[in-house]
């Protein structure tokens, strides 16, 4: 069996990790130019996934751990309209997204089924090339495989952006991750240590400058004495899923097949559970001795694109919902929200779709 992996990104290398473990031989498509991976930038990794992905590299993770969630709106940001907890057990765990990369860099080149092929750039001879492979894996948007062939795609563009940087504080106990829904979008608190928090403000309208970022972050910190804080990143927020998830023998995935509003910190975890959800399909052709070819993208794209659609949407509903909200000085989200922080059952069923999806 050939199998090719396109793109030098995080899901890639997760994934290569995966045939390695049920030895099955890959190798990893890259551009001779290496990525930069240095960022500021974290994930919020559910718990069951963080297991999964301590199970593959073997070790553990350096992460932090949010006991909590509080939710606040515009309108009273005193006192949360709800809050999840997990029993005393983490309700996620924030990890530095360039360490996760380095981590699993480090772990791929150590495998011997693993082989890191670098090309000057996926040029239209490549398309012909990959034809050699029972089934490629392509999860880079910018290739030209990616813009000729995935293109197609449900979009919706939120005119907004995302500001993410550190902010540092004074030393707390701090594992109660909260966000607040204001009039200009949703603001994150996402607790990395307890004098380090990672901010995540998506803001509507026009491009904003730094200053005027931190100022509207510092009308609406309650939380935390900041002292200093990191270099802003900025990124154009969308909502979009691919309609098809298959080109010839060429299977898209990652980022490529779907990307979310980042209010509920789903999207990552979104892709994980797709990598698991290949690699149960991958484990039942292995014990019926059958190939690993285009057969397992097939079997992927009817099992998971309706539920990543679903779940996708279902993101955008909470978007839009506060959105509309803000608009009406949060007349439907107080009462709403004040009998469901009280009912154990919706507390219960939202925490087992923040964990699993729609993959019940």
């Amino acid at each position: 069996m050939k199998i090719c992996l396109i793109g030098q990104n995080l899901t890639n290398f997760i994934l290569a990790l995966v045939f390695a473990e049920k030895k099955v031989s890959v190798d990893i498509h890259i551009n001779k130019k290496t990525n930069n991976f240095k960022t500021d930038r974290t994930i919020a990794i559910s718990e069951k996934n963080f297991d999964y992905l301590n199970g593959l590299v073997k070790k553990p993770i350096p992460s932090w751990q949010s006991k909590e969630i509080k939710i606040y709106i515009e309108k009273t940001r005193s006192k949360e309209i709800i809050n999840f907890k997990n029993n005393n057990r983490e309700v996620f765990n924030l990890v530095k997204f360039d360490k996760l990369v380095n981590l699993f860099a480090t772990k791929i080149k150590k495998s011997k089924f693993i082989q890191l092929n670098k090309l000057d750039k996926l040029s239209q001879d490549y398309i012909h090339k990959v034809k050699n492979y029972d089934l490629v894996i392509n999860s880079d948007s910018n290739n030209i495989i990616s813009k000729k062939h995935f293109n197609n795609k449900i979009k919706k563009n939120y005119k907004s952006f995302a500001y993410t940087f550190i902010a540092y504080h004074k030393k707390k106990n701090n594992n109660i991750a909260s966000q607040i829904f204001t009039k200009y979008g949703p603001l994150a608190f996402l607790p990395i240590s307890n004098n380090q928090t990672s901010i995540v403000f998506s803001c509507s309208g026009r491009p904003r400058s730094t200053e005027e970022i931190l100022k509207l972050f510092n009308h609406y910190n309650s939380f935390y004495k900041i002292f200093k804080t990191g270099k802003i990143e900025k990124f154009n927020l969308n909502f979009f899923v691919t309609r098809n998830y298959i080109f010839k023998n060429i299977l898209a995935f990652g980022d490529l097949i779907h990307r979310i509003h980042p209010l509920a910190g789903q999207g990552f975890n979104m892709t994980i559970r797709d990598i698991k959800s290949l690699s149960n399909i991958i484990d039942k052709k292995i014990n019926l001795g059958l190939p690993i070819d285009i057969s397992v993208a097939d079997e992927f794209q009817q099992s998971t694109k309706h539920l990543n659609y679903l779940y996708g949407k279902a993101i955008d509903g909470i978007y839009e919902f506060f959105k509309i909200d803000n608009q009406f000085n949060n007349f439907l989200s107080k009462p709403i929200f004040k009998i469901l922080n009280n009912n154990s059952s919706f507390k219960k069923y939202s925490s087992i779709l923040s964990e699993n999806g729609f993959n019940l």
